[in-house]
């Protein structure tokens, strides 16, 4: 089993020989055309970026001279210098010598790079300074030392094939389509008495593949995390706060298509830990605080999910301030916003636009934020969720899928229809007496586990022509006042730190299925986030908990305003 070190080791050098093939035509283009910006700006991206991510795996020699020609760029983008056959050489120089200093990281053979470096550099400050004579001395000098060092240019190649994600989506695509027919022949002998046994190497060997294909897509945020050096250095620059960071569960694997939707509400979670929540280091000793501020970027798994935290030891959220905010931009009533729990005024961060900062800087105030967040962790099945006490720091989790090729989920019936809902939502499984379900309102409650919480028959939820009328009193108490006093099977979730429940006709089996988004023109169903094929060949819809529960708590909260 390879070390996350040798798997950082191998991306990085995937990476790094991608871009090395993209620096030896953009410098081509640019020696053709010394007027592309186009190329300049690449070229400025890609050595910035290699230069980081060589900093972050401790490449020394190549985050150097990635540097030096990411300076020269620099100076050519702001028209400090000028490209001519000159500084051509050079360049086209250092390139090959970044090349043999990638390549060296296979062979771990030895490459001496300070002759070009000092070349480079040199002559970036002789062009800055163009009357100094001693710059130009030097210059040449080092020319001197650099004719005998210059190697050979060679062809490499790598033992690591790219293939573009969207062909491995091709390829789980049409996995996909052979579980489903293995399903189905599997539901279709077991129909004809036959048993599923002959079937054993097909289900066998489908599964392994399909596991084999979703592993492809795997890798470990480690090589994620390690970005973030930069990004809380920066941040802490632009506060002005001591700031350290530190990394836990660098090798947990997760699909590279989620690690890439939820970068940037990374980026965003860690500038505000630093922005929000970190004090200044006068307001930490004052709080008895060490000076330097500490933030922690960590994964770990969670049955089928892996859970990605951010957490600070800054000063937590003033809950109360919220609650100001909210009463004052009238998201709720005076008399409601005092009566809610602490734990719903935190809620009102994902709120659109809302921002908890009074004053608008580089990283905060500009009323994008934590809404952003919400919607990207949502748009891969996930949910976000925050623990903070005042004075003691938050922390912000987000619970994700480990993959996006398979989603385990809980199937039930409602009206002989067949539904399915994300396993990560769901608590338990539990049946209740209509003696034991209260009305309330225009809504419905039940005890769980000591605690009344919303409840909904689903059926009332799928006959409304729309979403907006589980507002309406009454609407929700049509299945229950027609119903037999029979007991009902209710699938108790969670979403949002809010617990719901959610009774359906009868409860059938958990199930891994791959889901399917819901094609024109039905996509614009709210209710419903997706499709899959059973094995029997019907289709069956995918509830969306997340809106199922913002409708459910919309409505409860209304509930409180019409009785407060």
């Amino acid at each position: 089993m390879k070390s996350k070190e040798s798997e950082y080791k191998e991306l990085f050098l995937i990476e790094a020989k991608d871009n090395q093939e993209q620096l030896d035509k953009l410098f081509v283009d640019l020696e053709k055309d010394h007027k592309n910006s186009r190329a300049i700006k690449e070229i400025f991206r890609i050595t910035h970026t290699m230069k980081g991510n060589a900093m972050g795996m401790g490449f020394d020699a190549i985050a150097e001279l990635s540097h030096v020609i990411e300076d020269v760029m620099l100076a050519i983008q702001e028209q400090k210098i000028q490209l001519g056959s000159d500084l051509f050489h050079l360049i086209f120089r250092a390139n090959d010598k970044l090349k043999s200093l990638v390549t060296a990281l296979e062979t771990d053979q030895k490459v001496s790079y300070l002759g070009i470096k000092t070349s480079l550099t040199l002559f970036l400050q002789k062009a800055l300074a163009a009357n100094d004579e001693n710059v130009e001395e030097e210059t040449a000098d080092a020319e001197l030392e650099t004719e005998q060092e210059q190697a050979e240019s060679q062809i490499s190649f790598s033992d690591v094939i790219q293939v573009p994600v969207k062909k491995m989506d091709e390829m789980m695509n049409e996995v996909g389509q052979l579980i489903i027919e293995r399903d189905r022949l599997i539901s279709l002998s077991e129909q004809l008495g036959r048993g599923s046994s002959e079937l054993d190497a097909l289900k066998r060997i489908s599964s392994n593949l399909q596991y084999s294909i979703m592993n492809v897509r795997m890798v470990q945020v480690g090589f994620l995390f390690n970005k973030f050096h930069r990004v809380l250095r920066d941040a802490s620059a632009v506060e002005n706060k001591k700031v350290n960071l530190s990394l836990k569960g660098t090798d947990v694997e997760i699909d590279r298509n989620i690690l890439k939707i939820i970068g940037d509400s990374l980026v965003h979670l860690v500038r505000n830990a630093v922005s929000h929540g970190i004090e200044s280091p006068e307001n930490r000793k004052k709080a008895s605080k060490n000076g330097e501020g500490q933030v922690e970027l960590a994964a770990s798994y969670q049955r089928d999910r892996v859970v990605i935290s951010v957490t600070d030891d800054g000063a937590g959220i003033d809950v109360e301030t919220i609650r100001s905010k909210i009463i004052a931009r009238k998201l709720v009533s005076k008399q409601v916003g005092e009566s809610l729990p602490d734990s719903e005024v935190i809620q009102f961060i994902f709120a659109s636009g809302f921002s908890n900062s009074d004053e608008v800087s580089a990283l905060s105030g500009r009323g994008v934020g934590m809404d952003v967040v919400k919607k990207a962790v949502e748009s891969v099945g996930g949910q976000v969720k925050i623990e903070t006490t005042k004075g003691g720091g938050t922390r912000i989790e987000l619970h994700v899928p480990a993959s996006l090729a398979l989603k385990g989920t809980l199937l039930f019936e409602v009206n002989k229809q067949t539904y399915a809902i994300a396993l990560s939502y769901t608590e338990a499984v539990i049946t209740r007496q209509k003696t034991e379900i209260q009305k309330l309102g225009p809504g419905l409650t039940t005890d769980f586990q000591g605690d009344a919480v919303s409840l909904v028959f689903l059926r009332d939820l799928l006959e409304m022509e729309q979403l907006s009328d589980a507002h309406n009193r009454g609407a929700l108490h049509k299945t229950l006042d027609l119903s037999e006093n029979k007991p009902f099977d209710v699938v108790i979730v969670s979403y949002g730190n809010r617990i719901t429940g959610i009774v359906v006709d009868k409860v059938l089996q958990q199930k891994e299925i791959i889901e399917k988004p819901l094609a024109p023109p039905l996509q614009n169903i709210k209710l419903i986030s997706g499709t899959t094929i059973l094995g029997s060949g019907k289709v069956c819809p995918v509830i969306d908990i997340t809106v199922l529960t913002d409708t459910v708590h919309k409505q409860a909260l209304k509930r409180h305003q019409e009785t407060t």
